[in-house]
């Protein structure tokens, strides 16, 4: 035999071992009664890390939810939560040792954060209805903080540079 049937065989074989494998396992997912009551609610999550050492920690409940996390480089961190009715989120985090917080509760708040760079803090606080928040921080140390409370609020921060700090509350 040439060595190149060797290889095709070894990985045809490979491949047949895999197929088997996965069949046996799918043989366990059968329909359980104890679940024949739930629902999807709609809401979905998808996560994105590229890089070393990153932790998201996505929390859902409620109908409709969107997050997207998005992370590359060293050692971020994303603490998501998401609560009541069609809210949305996208958070990006490249770098290194950066931090995002989110809550949302209520109803049609989106929210996105960016931060590129070194150490960045945000916080985003979202509550009641249609608010919309987007922050952006490129540099090292810099912090913000955004909480909006009630009915369409607006707010853009967006920090270039080193250690900036931003803080904005709206009711």
């Amino acid at each position: 035999m040439d060595r190149n049937f060797k290889h095709a065989l070894a990985a045809a074989l490979a491949a047949a071992a895999l197929l088997a494998c996965a069949l046996a396992q799918a043989a366990d997912l059968v329909p359980d009664a104890r679940y024949a009551g739930i629902r999807p609610n709609g809401s979905k999550v998808d996560i994105t890390q590229i890089g070393n050492d990153h932790t998201v920690t996505a929390d859902q409940s409620g109908r409709g939810q969107r997050l997207v996390a998005v992370q590359s480089g060293v050692a971020n961190t994303a603490t998501l939560n998401q609560g009541g009715a069609y809210n949305a989120a996208l958070v990006s985090q490249y770098g290194y040792n950066n931090y995002v917080q989110l809550d949302q509760s209520g109803r049609n708040n989106q929210a996105a954060v960016l931060q590129a760079g070194v150490a960045n803090q945000a916080s985003v606080v979202q509550s009641g209805a249609y608010n919309q928040a987007f922050v952006g921080q490129y540099g090292s140390g810099n912090q913000a903080s955004v909480t909006q409370n009630g009915f369409g609020g607006k707010v853009v921060v967006t920090q270039y540079g080193n250690n900036g700090k931003a803080s904005v509350t709206q009711q």
